[in-house]
């Protein structure tokens, strides 16, 4: 039966609060998010957990060593050096310029080329030459018979003094043209004999531009050079202060542009300064049978004034300056390090002499990456020049 418009009956519903399905509802509100809350909770600590469990503890004494570059003291003596820088030149050089103009039919220009001493280097058509010398040997025959004939009917007359004799001889010379006749002859021999040029020497050819047999060349012009650079000359400007220190005779040590080292003396001392400059010039001889030096180029001169000898020579990079500069050097004793205050004799900015109780010729010094170093420091030693190679890590 069906109760239209009227009020329904009491329901199960407390009054005044929630109902239970409201509760449920807003149970699962507050329960959810706590509940993810606790799950994230308990997986990061598990996860940090097995982190810790595998990462090993970190020491708090670990042991740095840093590396640290060694040389080997000698017993060599110090040499004291004056430095400068000079251009190599030949000890013999000539310009091959003809005298001559005309047409080439032998050459041996080219560029670096050698030559013998006595070779032909140019040879012109002598053609045009060998007839100007045909016709002074002509005319000289000419002037020779006119002359004799003179000559005889002069003899045949007495009466003559010699003094007269040998005035008449010249007269005639003259007036019979002989002695013109002469003296065209040499020229021609001598204009014949400029269409060969031969090396005087031997020696390496420089020139420009390769001549060939059939150019034609003007007189005076400058073909090239023949060098002897077998002994070259090298001068050195030295500062005035530095002249009297050398003579000659001394040691030479010369480093090229690729760094090879020969040795040579002083040739000679230049005997006046440059007022400019304050610079002497200082010949040094060097022999270049191998050919390492060439004319032109660019070296280092070392010219050994001095040498001196001690206990122990010591690279000067070995030895460092405390506060007070005081100096003093790392030995390595075995796998540590103990300084030793020095004082070095004599000093080059290379090598040093060092006379101390401590310091001996194959004591192994610290010459690099030691600057920061302690008394009794360990440390992971190198020698100069060996190639250190770390393992890699993965």
């Amino acid at each position: 039966m069906s109760y239209e418009g009227t009020t329904p009956g009491p329901s199960l519903e407390r009054r005044g609060g929630p109902s239970p399905k409201q509760n449920c509802t807003m149970y699962n509100q507050f329960t959810a998010p706590l509940a993810s809350f606790l799950i994230l909770c308990l997986t990061l600590t598990a996860c940090t957990g097995a982190d810790d469990r595998e990462r090993p503890e970190r020491p708090d004494d670990v042991d740095i060593r840093p590396d640290v570059i060694f040389a080997v003291a000698d017993e060599r003596p110090l040499h004291i050096h004056i430095e400068s820088s000079g251009v190599v030149e030949p000890v013999r050089e000539i310009v091959i310029r003809p005298r001559i103009s005309g047409f080439i039919s032998e050459s041996l220009l080219d560029d670096g080329n050698r030559a013998g001493q006595g070779d032909v280097l140019l040879a012109f058509d002598d053609q045009e030459w060998q007839y100007q010398l045909q016709q002074a040997e002509n005319e000289y025959e000419t002037a020779l018979v006119a002359y004799n004939i003179e000559m005889r009917q002069r003899q045949s007359r007495s009466g003559e003094q010699a003094q007269e004799q040998g005035n008449n001889d010249r007269m005639v010379r003259i007036s019979t043209g002989l002695a013109a006749a002469e003296l065209s002859l040499e020229r021609a021999k001598l204009d014949l004999s400029y269409t060969t040029i031969r090396a005087p020497f031997d020696g390496e050819l420089s020139v420009p531009d390769r001549i060939t047999s059939g150019a034609y060349i003007s007189a005076g012009s400058e073909l090239g050079r023949l060098v002897d650079d077998t002994t070259v000359l090298i001068r050195f400007d030295v500062l005035e202060a530095e002249l009297n220190r050398l003579s000659r005779g001394m040691g030479v040590d010369i480093f090229t542009p690729t760094g090879d080292r020969k040795e040579g003396s002083v040739r000679s001392l230049s005997p006046v300064v440059n007022p400019e400059s304050k610079t002497g010039q200082v010949v040094v001889e060097v022999d270049n049978s191998n050919r390492l030096l060439r004319p032109g180029m660019t070296v280092e001169g070392r010219i050994r004034v001095e040498t001196h000898s001690g206990i122990a020579r010591v690279p000067r990079s070995a030895i460092l300056e405390r506060d007070g500069g005081r100096t003093l050097v790392f030995k390595l004793n075995g796998e540590r390090v103990e300084w030793v205050y020095v004082d070095p004799e004599y000093a080059t900015s290379e090598w040093a002499i060092i006379n101390h109780d401590e310091i001996a010729p194959g004591d192994t010094l610290a010459v690099d990456r030691h600057f920061a170093l302690s008394h009794l420091q360990y440390v992971r030693p190198r020698m100069a020049g060996q190639i250190v190679r770390e393992d890699l890590v993965e």
